[in-house]
């Protein structure tokens, strides 16, 4: 008989997650056969029956019985040593990522509970509805994973920076730059690092994928969504190179047949109740193989299941330093896909931890700490608000007197809009009930406290923050440069994976495109700054930029590099273009004017190239021509006037311009010196 499983008890499940409902509870669709030969009922028969098989070594056996009947030695079959493999591999990790796929449904839970009770709503503790019982259930703790992953996921400074200081590697780096911009841009590549912020923060950790996407003529980046289908072989104990890696997620009949035209997904009855799902291929003699009586191609729509892939990357023997790096990828036991890729030099998933735990590759989720706060909070306003309802819920009377009888009267109940009648000597009197007193609130100030201090989110950053510290520039800067140092080593593990993909996707690039090759040119070196997380501390950077280049301390280009410019170049050329349009900036343009004619004058005494007057004179000189001709009264024969032959009454006007501060100011300077009663 089939086996049936719980959903998680592999890692390999590719059951969805929180989707009940029949034909999800049980193994996933997992057979497939050989192209020319498959299995007899017999063979199908007996792996059914094997308990508690993983589906990699139903795999694997399916493989080795199909190389069987073709006559085929098993070690000489692809299918058969690489599934051989990936079942190795899987039950070296199967343990830990159980481990992980209960610890991920319960953080699923807390994030985003599926249960929704009447009238209650979504329900991440669900009691069930009993009368006079009252429950609460506070869903408003995803903000603990939403918040830090938001303020981690903004845009950093990011800058290339050229290997030398020369004028051609900073051009060169400015043009890798606009690439490495323009790749973000149409990847989308800052949504992907949000998402990824997300899935760490609320699992602990994650992975990222460089591949070619072909009708792009681009690398492009996935995030792995479900880290628990992600088997990792690490090749060193402090967790820094991996080996191989396996991720196992599902496909549809509709998918199956639409990525991979020659697969039908069909069901194989081998006499019980059950079909098993299986993919197959035809030939030429029987495309849609008919020949098989055993074989349906209708399928059990009702049980239904993902088809199960393997996405297998593992490397083999190359040079010292770079081993080549193969992927093979398996629909059901059927190859489909067995490359090497010289475009990588290791395998291309790079892990991202959310936080640095010593001795795990993984790290800390963000809702691990909490979650028996989380529930202490439920259960203790659920109580306060029985110990409410139990109050309000209806008025006790007495009815006292001289006279009163054992039995009350009908009549002598309080009723709405009636008279009560207690009888003579007789009044009614209300029972006040005994309300213990406690300090609820007090003690929801203490698991608030707590939760800030495991956290980090005070009470500005989870929108609890009193109008005295939203009036306080000073206190919002304060509160959240301290959580800014909280989750310092958590933006530096970003910023370094980061660097990690970029390094990755250009390089695939460069061995995919010979014109990005010239402009990437071996060109990695991407700085990175964390960004500022308040406008004010913008605005403050913008003002030490503006004061360290007046101080001559940093360039021009460094200032843009720091506040953000993209492409300082480009933003120097529009710069230049302003400053010497008259009708912009006047007083630029008038200064540069005078500038020049400074400099002019200058090679007026010598100090520079002769003068345009000498130049002319030096042209008259060499062609002469006759005596007389009034070429000889050319400026440059004049004489020079002595001092003394000059009138008393004639005054010598000089005007003068001086530069200061990017600004022109004039005056006018006389040779003699005017008597005061002449004004």
């Amino acid at each position: 008989m089939p086996m049936y499983r719980v959903p998680g008890q592999y890692a390999s499940d590719p059951v969805p997650r929180r989707a009940p409902g029949k034909g999800m509870v049980g193994v996933p669709a997992q057979w497939t056969t050989d192209p020319n030969v498959l299995p007899s009922p017999d063979v199908l028969k007996t792996l059914a029956a094997a308990s508690g098989s993983a589906a990699s070594g139903r795999f694997a056996s399916i493989a080795g019985a199909t190389a069987d009947a073709a006559g085929i030695p098993r070690e000489e079959s692809d299918e058969y040593k690489l599934l051989r493999e990936i079942d190795e591999h899987l039950s070296q990790s199967r343990s830990e990522q159980a481990r992980m796929e209960v610890l991920f449904r319960r953080l699923d839970n807390l994030y985003f509970p599926e249960t929704l009770t009447d009238p209650g709503g979504a329900d991440h503790w669900p009691e069930g509805n009993r009368p006079g019982r009252t429950h609460i259930s506070i869903n408003n703790y995803p903000v603990y994973v939403d918040i830090p992953a938001s303020l981690q996921a903004v845009v950093p400074v990011e800058n290339y920076v050229a290997p030398t200081s020369e004028d051609d590697e900073r051009a060169a780096a400015g043009r890798v730059e606009r690439l490495y911009f323009q790749w973000k841009d149409e990847d989308e590549f800052e949504l992907k690092v949000h998402k990824a912020c997300v899935i760490k923060a609320l699992y602990g950790h994650t992975f990222g994928k460089v591949y070619w996407d072909e009708d792009e003529k681009r690398p492009t980046v996935t995030i792995i969504q479900a880290p628990e289908r992600l088997s990792v072989g690490w090749g060193s104990s402090d967790y820094d190179r991996i080996d191989w890696a396996v991720y196992c997620y599902g496909l549809s009949d509709a998918a199956i047949e639409q990525d991979y035209p020659d697969l039908k997904v069909g069901a194989y009855s081998d006499g019980g109740s059950k079909a098993y799902p299986i993919v197959m291929q035809g030939d030429h003699a029987d495309p849609i193989y008919t020949i098989n009586p055993a074989y349906d191609r209708r399928r059990n729509k009702p049980d239904a299941e993902l088809v199960e892939v393997y996405d297998y990357w593992y490397k083999a023997p190359g040079t010292k330093k770079k081993p080549k790096v193969y992927n093979a990828i398996f629909v059901g036991n059927k190859m489909v896909k067995n490359k090497h890729h010289p475009e990588y030099d290791d395998i291309p998933y790079i892990p991202l931890p959310n936080t640095f735990i010593p001795g795990t590759p993984y790290g800390r989720p963000e809702l691990y700490d909490i979650e028996q706060i989380i529930r202490e909070k439920d259960e203790r306003l659920s109580e306060g608000a029985q110990m409410l309802h139990s109050t309000i819920a209806g008025q006790m009377w007495q009815l006292v007197g001289p006279d009163a009888p054992d039995d009350v009267p009908p009549n002598a109940v309080p009723k709405p809009n009636k008279v009560a009648a207690p009888g003579p000597g007789n009044r009614l009197e209300p029972i006040t009930p005994f309300v213990p007193q406690f300090a609820v609130e007090d003690y929801m100030k203490r698991l608030d406290a707590e939760l800030e201090v495991i956290t980090g989110l005070n009470d500005l950053l989870v929108g609890r923050a009193p109008s005295a510290i939203l009036g306080s520039s000073k206190a919002i800067t304060a509160l959240v440069a301290q959580y800014e140092a909280r989750i310092r080593m958590k933006r530096d593990i970003l910023y370094q994976w980061r660097k990690r993909m970029w390094r990755v996707a250009a390089k695939v690039w460069e061995r995919k495109s010979s014109e990005v090759k010239e402009i990437i040119g071996g060109r990695y070196r991407l700085d990175v700054k964390p960004p500022e997380l308040t406008p004010r501390d913008e605005l403050e950077i913008a003002q030490m930029a503006v004061n360290l280049v007046n101080a001559r301390l940093w360039s021009m280009e460094r200032a843009m590099d720091r506040t953000g410019v993209e492409d300082p170049s480009d933003e120097k050329v529009l710069v230049r273009a302003e400053q010497t349009d008259p009708t912009l900036n006047p007083a630029a343009v008038q200064a540069q004017a005078t500038l020049l004619s400074a400099m002019q004058a200058l090679g007026a005494t010598g100090q520079q190239g002769p003068t345009p007057e000498q130049s002319a004179n030096a042209t008259r000189q060499a062609n002469r021509t006759p005596q007389g001709t009034p070429s000889l009264n050319g400026p440059e024969n004049e004489g020079q006037t002595p001092p003394g032959s000059m009138p008393e009454n004639a005054t010598g006007i000089l005007a003068q311009t001086m530069v200061q501060k990017g600004n022109a100011s004039g005056r006018l300077l006389t040779q003699t010196q005017i008597p005061p009663e002449a004004g």
